[in-house]
């Protein structure tokens, strides 16, 4: 109790000074900073606001990936499909190290601008834009001199390996291009969310231009897919790069600034390391996931796969976007101690995220037949990815609490738990399942792991944010009790002066 109230001695000690610092910051017609309106205003709107640009721009792109993969199985057919699932683990790889960077350096920049430390946020953006250029190209060279084995490591049979090969071979080099795409939140950093939501879309755009264009018109088959994706990267990167030389940023990308500088590089790969985790988990159960579905169900159950995994995705993205305008909301609250509302965010948040778990749930649930037409007529392909999407997915409905609440802990300042709630569904409940159960049951204990995974994660989540409430009630009581005393004070100094 007395920690308690010495916090709050010393935050309204600080309000009148934050108050005329807020003046004398606004602009003319605003009455405050823009930050106050997470402690102000209606939960739900705040969410709207804040998700919508992100949900959009995701959902675009997302879909996109979708219709992407559905001109590789009109054209190639399922075994086009297939090779996309092998080649997916070693992009995610990749996604990995740039999310390592990327999310660590635009944290540690926009944490060196509330320091005022300009010349320090440069320099972080300079370190890591000359890492990821380094690590990107060295994974190019090393990757073209190792493909065979490595497509055959990550699941590639004999007829999967030459479109897996004349895939892997072109989105390669979109690797180094793709080192620029993790610093596209530096444009939000730098005041400029719907720029940051345009590459996105651009890259969407250019997309859905080439590549049914290499495929069709110029019949080159996978390899235009894998063009399409190449020229998407390129424009994107493209983008960031011209945005971030130019000379009126805050910040900015300068030559003389990439340079490998050890301590900035650590800095920010520890602020990036959650994000690295979660990515290189999910690349680590592709693989053996792939080489499992290989083992017992052959070609045609790694195709089914790939589409199964791709619609997951899509159905996840308003999810992501719920997510990342959830945080600076609670993000707020927790560090203003308004715990009332991290309780109604948090609930709001939770909701949303289960309606729409939901809805994805109920979506695959009537029409998962058509949905697996829609890539490809084969009656074999629909029959198996009928079942796998239906039996893997069955628990999805409860996937968006579970991600939700996993999130919650990473926004509130507690990435350890986060961490472990994010992990437990892939790496330490699905990925032994699989290869536990698919050696007892084959193909159905495969599929069988998915909603063992779903529902006995997401329990672990619920546990945690169970005692979370109990946890911010307590605190809301002892502040509440704080304030009381406190008036109960002042009102008999007032007596006893009069």
């Amino acid at each position: 109790m007395s920690e308690l109230k010495q916090e709050q001695e010393l935050r309204e000690a600080s309000e009148p000074r934050q108050e005329d610092e807020t003046r004398q910051g606004s602009e003319p017609g605003q009455g405050s900073d823009k930050t106050d309106q997470f402690g102000r205003d209606n939960i739900i709107k705040l969410l709207i606001r804040y998700s919508l640009p992100s949900i959009v721009a995701m959902i675009v792109q997302s879909t996109y990936n979708t219709i992407n993969m559905s001109f590789v199985g009109q054209k190639v057919g399922p075994i086009g499909i297939a090779a996309i699932a092998v080649c997916m683990p070693i992009t995610m790889i990749q996604g990995a190290i740039n999310s390592l960077i990327g999310n660590g350096c635009s944290a540690g920049v926009a944490i060196k601008l509330g320091e005022g430390d300009r010349e320090g946020g440069r320099k972080l953006l300079g370190s890591a834009v000359a890492f990821n250029l380094i690590v990107a190209s060295t994974n190019v060279v090393l990757g073209h001199i190792f493909i065979d084995q490595l497509l055959r490591a990550f699941g590639a049979t004999d007829a999967i390996l030459p479109y897996a090969r004349d895939y892997l071979n072109i989105t390669m080099f979109a690797m180094v291009f793709s080192s620029f795409g993790p610093l596209n939140p530096m444009m939000r950093i730098e005041g400029y969310p719907r720029r940051a939501m345009m590459t996105q879309l651009l890259s969407t755009a250019v997309n859905l231009v080439c590549s049914p264009t290499f495929i069709f018109v110029f019949d080159l088959g996978i390899r235009g897919a894998a063009l399409g994706t190449f020229c998407a990267q390129f424009a994107a990167s493209s983008w960031i790069f011209f945005f971030l030389i130019r000379k009126e940023r805050i910040i900015g990308l300068k030559w003389k600034y990439m340079r490998l500088k050890i301590r900035s590089l650590l800095h920010v790969m520890q602020l990036g390391l959650p994000n690295f985790l979660m990515s290189l988990s999910q690349s680590l159960l592709s693989v053996n996931l792939n080489k499992s579905l290989i083992t017992y169900g052959g070609d045609i159950a790694v195709s089914a796969w790939g589409i199964t995994n791709n619609i997951n995705n899509l159905i996840q993205q308003p999810v992501f976007g719920f997510n990342q305008g959830a945080q600076p909301i609670i993000g707020y609250n927790i560090g203003a101690k308004n715990y009332a509302r991290v309780k109604q965010a948090l609930l709001c948040s939770l909701g949303i995220a289960f309606f729409f778990s939901s809805l994805g749930w109920l979506l695959t649930r009537l029409f998962a037949s058509q949905i697996f037409a829609f890539f490809n007529s084969d009656p074999e392909l629909i029959a198996v990815g009928t079942r796998m999407m239906i039996v893997f997915r069955a628990f999805i409905f409860v996937v968006g609490f579970q991600q939700m609440g996993a999130a919650y802990f990473q926004f509130s300042g507690r990435p350890k738990i986060s961490i472990v709630l994010t992990l437990s569904r892939q790496v330490l409940i699905l990925l032994p399942c699989i290869l536990i159960l698919s050696r007892y049951f084959g193909m159905n204990g495969i599929l069988y792991s998915g909603p063992i995974a779903d529902f006995s994660s997401t329990t672990l989540v619920f546990i945690f944010i169970a005692r979370e409430f109990k946890r911010l009630n307590r605190l809301q009581r002892e502040q509440e009790a704080l304030r009381a005393d406190s008036l109960e004070t002042t009102t008999q100094e007032r007596v006893i002066s009069e």
